[in-house]
C-alpha cells in the first residue's frame, strides 16, 4: 500500500480565496477526513469507507466552509478575494 496505516497526510486547500487545512487519517477500514481554519480550529470531520461516502463527505465539507466563510468573514475580506483573482 502506498499510504500506511495511522498516517495522517496534510493538504492547504484553497476555497473562494481564502485557506484551509485539510488532515486524512488512514485507518483500518476506512479514511477520517478533518478540514481546519489556518488556526488549526476544527470545521467539519467525517470518516469515509467508499466513494459514496467520499461524496456525501464533500458536500458536507463545502457547505461547513461555506458556513465558515460567511460567519468569519466580512463584506471587504470578500471583496479582496475577488480582486485577488485578477
Amino acid at each position: 500500500m502506498y499510504y500506511e496505516i495511522g498516517e495522517i497526510i496534510r493538504k492547504n486547500i484553497h476555497v473562494n480565496g481564502f485557506d484551509f487545512k485539510l488532515f486524512i487519517l488512514k485507518g483500518h477500514m476506512g479514511i477520517s477526513i478533518q478540514v481546519k481554519d489556518m488556526n488549526n480550529v476544527p470545521i467539519k470531520h467525517a470518516y469515509v469507507v467508499d466513494e459514496n461516502d467520499l461524496d456525501m463527505a464533500s458536500d458536507l465539507f463545502n457547505q461547513a466552509i461555506d458556513e465558515w466563510i460567511e460567519e468569519n468573514t466580512d463584506e471587504q475580506d470578500r471583496l479582496i478575494n475577488l480582486v485577488m483573482k485578477w
